[in-house]
């Protein structure tokens, strides 16, 4: 699988960033708290909630994801402070049974779902295992942007001490409403393509979703810096919801 071969990779790609992590404590409240970290990859950010003292379940659907989470787990010496668990975000409320004041799905995780179907069945399956004014955070791109400009790539991320790069190409099948989605990592004696469809979300309907899943008050922004979010020109849509 294609998410096995960058595993090794992943934390030069998605590092930490710090405006995330301080949205997220935020939200959070002071721990001790628990946290949610859905599609954690290899869980940059459960680790670093973990440092600050929050109890972080980190849910990822591919094993080799998980297992380099262990792994770093064990290094950071954290582990009576994550769980990682591999599985599928959709059977959390089967496979969980704890209640978590903030749960968050960021990264344009929440895409990978197959349509309005999926998307409303894991609204209300998260709202199920929170705690009463528990919050639930997402971050996707900004689709009303992508589809209304035609938006054809995402920056490339570059490491250049490293000799990574990470090219991503968007093509809207209109056929049926899917981005098709290719990736192409360049390393050091190596390229790995791959191709997936994304569902193109828009904030409205994002936000209606949310609402027909039993959340009530929802804050909408551009970035985790809380800037205003503007359809026509915001690169992320960052939603709070409880």
């Amino acid at each position: 699988m294609f998410y096995d071969e960058i595993a090794q990779y992943y934390d030069l790609i998605f590092p930490a960033g710090k405006a995330q992590v301080s949205f997220l404590t935020e939200i959070a409240g002071r721990p001790p708290k628990n946290v949610l970290d859905i599609a954690c990859g290899t869980g940059t950010y459960a680790i670093e909630l973990a440092k600050e003292g929050y109890s972080v379940t980190a849910v990822d659907l591919d094993a080799e994801m998980i297992e380099v989470l262990k792994k770093k787990t064990l290094d950071s010496n954290l582990g009576t402070k994550i769980n990682p668990i591999q599985g599928n975000m959709l059977e959390l409320p089967q496979r969980l049974n704890t209640k978590y004041d903030l749960a968050f799905c960021i990264g344009n995780s929440l895409v990978h779902l197959d349509g309005e179907k999926e998307l409303e069945e894991f609204l209300s399956g998260i709202k199920s295992l929170l705690v009463d004014r528990g919050h639930l955070v997402i971050q996707i791109i900004n689709y009303d942007r992508i589809l209304k400009k035609n938006i054809k790539s995402l920056p490339t991320i570059e490491v250049k001490d490293k000799g990574l790069k990470f090219h991503r190409l968007y093509r809207y099948d209109t056929k049926i409403n899917k981005i098709l989605f290719k990736t192409i990592l360049e390393v050091p004696g190596n390229v790995i393509e791959n191709e997936i469809p994304l569902y193109p979300l828009l904030s409205g309907d994002l936000e209606t979703l949310l609402q027909n899943s039993g959340f009530t008050n929802i804050q909408v922004f551009g970035d985790f810096q809380k800037s205003e979010f503007q359809k026509d020109s915001s690169y992320s849509l960052v939603v709070c919801a409880s």
